[in-house]
């Protein structure tokens, strides 16, 4: 029997080794002293997506500190593995991948023996299919897979097998009529706070029992209650749903929306991983696949993914924010690290913890910055348009500073967002005519807007950091004031790019390009709410140019 608590399963790299070696989860800890383990090192950006949640989330729910004394303490010096082995081994059978009882994240009632063969074979799908960004049953009829082949994941090892799964369960899409999606919805992002060993990220990701006795029913305790293929599926043919009040809370780690069975076949040799590339003595290449498994609805919030607060809701219900498909970067600072006023985004609350109650613990403790990991799928229905994966500093400051600090970060973003938005729209002026209804597709103008003012952004805020560390109001403004020109600057450039561009439209017209030039300057240089946002003096305005005057410039008619 393969169990996920005793084989040694999980690719990691150790501070001084080249290559990556499996561990069992009880052995992140292993070493510590002399050769710790830094990082996940599976074979794909998914599967460590999925292995840190499955760590944290076996840790969460078989060791959680009481309090925060008991989390500084086991920061301080951490569980041995025969420790952890131990606080493991409550939950062995939960975690079994095979076997005639009880199967990790399978359903339990999903009785092959009992199904009619005809409509077994309805129900039979490859195993590449389990495997989020590999082509559809409908993808495959209609030969649409031109990216991401079919047939490249025929046979994999029990492995990535438990890793594919685990992705699955916790990123599930709407895959048709009654294939419920994750309670974290169709397309969750997922943050997480980054240590310098694998075991501080884990730990650094676990609240106390006070803080996670809110997340879901206490009085659930039984192992189906945190683990549901432990006990009879609670299936949703007539839509009936599974609060929070109908599990415990750790439910939340080890969501079961899609009702699935692994086929397990012992190989004759050993063959190899089509993922991995490892020879392995079990291979699996089938599933089976159920619609109506557990409709997670009414209250289920998780702690390592961002909330938004719901529009025109009485009950203050939150919605969980997903993954993009234009990618992370700086701008979703404000959501992911600190709180959007904007769009209502509340950060995870793991993330809020480590910024309001342990940064400053933590320091003592010497560890004193850190980043933060942001990655999910964003979905279109079971068809996967993008992974997103992406690390940002979290630069803090103390609670005296930390509101000011925080004030101006939102200043700078907005700004950002305040300039791109008339970017994009003299762009478009500057291309087609204000009557013109055709649509174009502008998303480039902001990825490249964001990414080129991205390190400026951080050299910026850090030294925000430094003035306001010295109490320097004055250079405070100047910060500002030269983060705008920046902006300033990188909006033109990027407006003389695409106002010309052939990779948008095939000819010009130099007198609109110009009139969208000169409405984006006035902006940029006399628009009271950009320089409100910055708390700083609008210049003088200068005299207009008549229409019968104005000149052309060159590089417009070059």
């Amino acid at each position: 029997m393969y169990n996920l608590l005793h084989e040694r399963w999980i690719p990691v790299k150790r501070k001084t080794a080249e290559k990556p070696e499996y561990i069992s989860p009880s052995q992140i800890t292993d070493e510590m002293a002399t050769n710790p383990i830094i990082a996940l090192a599976a074979p794909r950006p998914d599967f460590n997506g999925a292995l840190i949640q499955f760590l944290i989330g076996l840790v969460q729910t078989a060791c959680p500190p009481k309090d925060e004394s008991e989390w500084r303490k086991k920061f301080r010096s951490p569980p041995s593995s025969e420790e952890l082995k131990a606080a493991f081994e409550q939950y062995a059978t939960a975690f079994n991948l095979d076997g005639d009882g009880p199967r990790f994240m399978q359903d339990l009632d999903l009785n092959l023996s009992a199904i009619d063969p005809k409509e077994k074979e309805k129900i039979e799908f490859p195993i590449e299919e389990l495997i989020l960004e590999m082509p559809g049953d409908i993808t495959k009829r209609e030969d649409r897979d031109f990216f991401v082949k079919r047939g490249t994941a025929k046979n994999i090892c029990q492995d990535c097998c438990a890793a594919a799964l685990y992705t699955l369960q916790a990123h599930a899409p709407s895959g048709g009529p009654g294939y419920r999606v994750s309670l974290r919805g169709g397309s969750p992002l997922i943050t997480i706070v980054l240590g310098r060993t694998l075991w501080e990220t884990v730990w650094l990701n676990i609240v106390d029992n006070k803080t996670f006795f809110q997340y879901g029913n206490t009085s659930k305790n039984a192992d189906s209650d945190k683990f549901p293929w432990m006990g009879h599926t609670r299936t949703s043919e007539n839509d009936e749903k599974t609060t929070f009040q109908d599990a415990n809370g750790a439910q939340m780690f080890w969501g079961m929306p899609w009702r699935i069975k692994i086929l397990f076949e012992q190989t004759q040799k050993h063959e190899v991983c089509d993922i991995c590339g490892r020879p392995a003595d079990s291979i699996i290449n089938t599933f089976y696949r159920k619609n109506y498994g557990v409709n997670y609805k009414g209250g289920w919030y998780h702690t390592l993914t961002p909330y938004f607060e719901a529009r025109n809701s009485d009950d203050g219900s939150l919605i969980p924010f997903e993954s993009e498909l234009n990618g992370i970067s700086y701008r979703n600072w404000l959501g992911l690290i600190q709180y959007n006023p904007n769009e209502k985004i509340r950060p995870a609350k793991v993330v809020h913890i480590f910024k309001e109650e342990r940064k400053e613990d933590l320091k003592g403790l010497g560890l004193s910055s850190t980043r933060l990991w942001a990655f999910g799928y964003k979905m279109k229905q079971r068809k996967a348009l993008c992974w997103n994966d992406s690390t940002m500093p979290i630069i803090t400051l103390n609670s005296e500073l930390s509101q000011d600090y925080e004030a101006v970060i939102f200043q700078l973003i907005t700004s950002a967002e305040m300039i791109i938005l008339k970017l994009r729209k003299c762009i478009r002026n500057a291309l087609f005519s204000q009557k013109s209804k055709v649509k174009v597709n502008l998303s480039i103008v902001d990825s490249q807007f964001w990414q080129d003012t991205e390190s400026n952004f951080y050299q910026t805020i850090n030294e925000l950091k430094i003035a306001l560390q010295q109490q320097k109001s004055l250079d405070a403004r100047e910060i500002r004031s030269k983060w705008l020109n920046l902006l300033k600057n990188e909006a033109l450039s990027r407006f003389d790019q695409y106002s010309q561009s052939d990779q948008i439209i095939s000819t010009t017209n130099p007198c609109r390009i110009m009139d969208a030039r000169q409405d984006l300057l006035k902006f940029l240089n006399w628009d009271k709410k950009l320089y409100n946002m910055l708390d700083l003096q609008k210049p003088e305005k200068s005299a207009k140019i008549s229409d019968k005057k104005r000149k052309i410039p060159e590089h417009v008619i070059s």
